[in-house]
């Protein structure tokens, strides 16, 4: 029985599948990365040690980046510019009715009387809150106080989509590896100068051989100048093979 099944997968026109041996990712191609790596932990858990995100987006699972943690790492210290936040649910949209005050907010406000009899007949105030009547949720959202977008800003900052930092300015690095990747990082690149081909060059000496510095000859020259090169592209290519140190 055994055989008959070998022959029918032997006649079969399906290919075994195969695990191509470069289908990895490769994660250790910095050498500062490589020569911290623990092999024996998975990469999330290399990246935590090492002080890197794994993912620049929101997390989707695994890991939960809380607002406690965040408020600890950003304000150092500074807890009491973080209070009430906690308890705000950015998914619960609630009525500024429903919202329980700790305390009631003193203000000033003119009061116009009547110039006989003196009494009250209005009180004027300024930026007083929208009335709502019928309790809608939104209203609290179409004030155009610079104030309150300033506050909503703020918030919002805190709680974006991929659960990033609201406040701006750098960070300190927190390990050695980071310290590391930041001064590789603050190093200028070196400037990759173009290497003329020595088929150019040669076609170059020859032109110049030929005619010194008459462009305009060069550019007529069907024999050497078969690619029909302009007069100002050979005047640039001519004027870097003297940087380069060219001569004839």
């Amino acid at each position: 029985m055994g055989r008959e099944l070998q022959k029918r997968k032997n006649r079969s026109g399906i290919s075994k599948v195969r695990q191509k041996p470069k289908s990895k990712k490769r994660v250790l191609n910095n050498p500062i990365i490589a020569a911290n790596w623990d092999k024996s932990l998975t990469l999330a858990q290399n990246y935590k040690k090492l002080g890197l995100a794994v993912k620049l987006n929101k997390s989707t699972g695994g890991t939960e980046k809380k607002l406690s943690d965040l408020k600890q790492r950003q304000s150092g210290g500074h807890e009491e510019e973080w209070q009430g936040i906690d308890e705000v649910d950015p998914l619960n949209i609630t009525s500024t009715s429903s919202r329980k005050k700790q305390q009631i907010d003193l203000a000033e406000a003119k009061i116009e009387r009547d110039p006989e009899t003196g009494a009250i007949l209005r009180i004027i105030e300024q930026d007083l809150p929208k009335k709502n009547p019928l309790n809608d949720p939104l209203a609290e959202f179409d004030s155009d106080s610079e104030e309150e977008e300033v506050v909503e800003d703020q918030v919002f900052n805190l709680r974006n989509q991929h659960a990033n930092t609201g406040t701006k300015g750098s960070v300190p690095a927190k390990t050695d590896t980071v310290r590391a990747l930041e001064e590789q990082a603050s190093r200028p690149a070196a400037k990759h100068k173009r290497r003329q081909p020595e088929g150019e060059v040669q076609f170059i000496e020859e032109l110049v051989r030929k005619y010194g510095e008459d462009y305009g000859k060069m550019a007529r020259d069907m024999k050497i100048n078969y690619m029909q090169r302009s007069e100002g592209d050979l005047r640039k290519r001519i004027k870097k093979w003297k940087e380069a140190g060219g001569k004839v």
